[in-house]
């Protein structure tokens, strides 16, 4: 694949491989890239969630905090060294 870059983009890519950040440019522009994608899977994972609430389907804060906080303990009562 080849691609142009604008200039400001580019003089952005080329400092990061100067600077030793990246090995080279490619390897720069494959992880803004894995970023892009990254950022695209949590926007859609927040428009799921908005579309949940909207339907009504939600969990109350208390309940999941204290769910958590049982398993917590679950998991520190295992790791005690029996007496």
């Amino acid at each position: 694949m080849r691609i142009e870059l604008p200039n400001d983009v580019n003089d952005f890519v080329k400092g990061l491989v100067f600077s030793g950040r990246f090995e080279s440019e490619e390897a720069a522009i494959a992880e803004g890239l894995r970023l892009l994608r990254s950022r695209e899977q949590l926007r859609s994972e927040v428009a799921k969630g908005f579309k949940q609430l909207d339907g009504g389907q939600w969990v109350d804060g208390d309940e999941v905090f204290d769910e958590v906080h049982r398993e917590i303990d679950a998991i520190e009562d295992d790791r005690s060294p029996a007496t």
